[in-house]
């Protein structure tokens, strides 16, 4: 009787452990990829294109501004002080800024090798 309860111990504790890892994996964030997900409220004041090259960082934006990425996040990595960062891989990432009142700047960063 004590074996078969420790058995069955043993055996809940085994399917907890690998029940844990393929819940939590399960949870993760993703990048928004479609433009009916931008939260636009106001008006487009304007689209900004912006070539940097890879592995290098910029001072693009101000501190505490309200900033999205809409797609490209593999390619940039912004700060809480508005520093773009890019990484090894190439293309262009889509990122919104919003003012108060709601109106948005569009910005095209393309990471180029050179």
């Amino acid at each position: 009787m004590k074996n078969a309860r420790n058995f069955l111990i043993l055996l809940a504790l085994s399917l907890l452990i690998f029940t844990i890892p393929s819940l939590s994996s399960q949870v993760s964030a993703k990048e928004v990829t479609t433009n009916s997900s931008v939260v636009t409220q106001g008006e487009l004041i304007g689209t900004v294109n912006f070539n940097m090259l890879r592995n290098s960082s910029v001072k693009i934006f101000t501190a505490n501004q309200n900033i999205q990425i809409q797609s490209g996040g593999h390619l940039i990595s912004i700060s809480s002080g508005g520093v773009v960062s890019s990484n090894n891989s190439l293309g262009t990432a889509v990122v919104y800024t919003f003012n108060p009142n709601g109106d948005y700047v569009k910005y095209l960063i393309t990471v180029n090798a050179r």
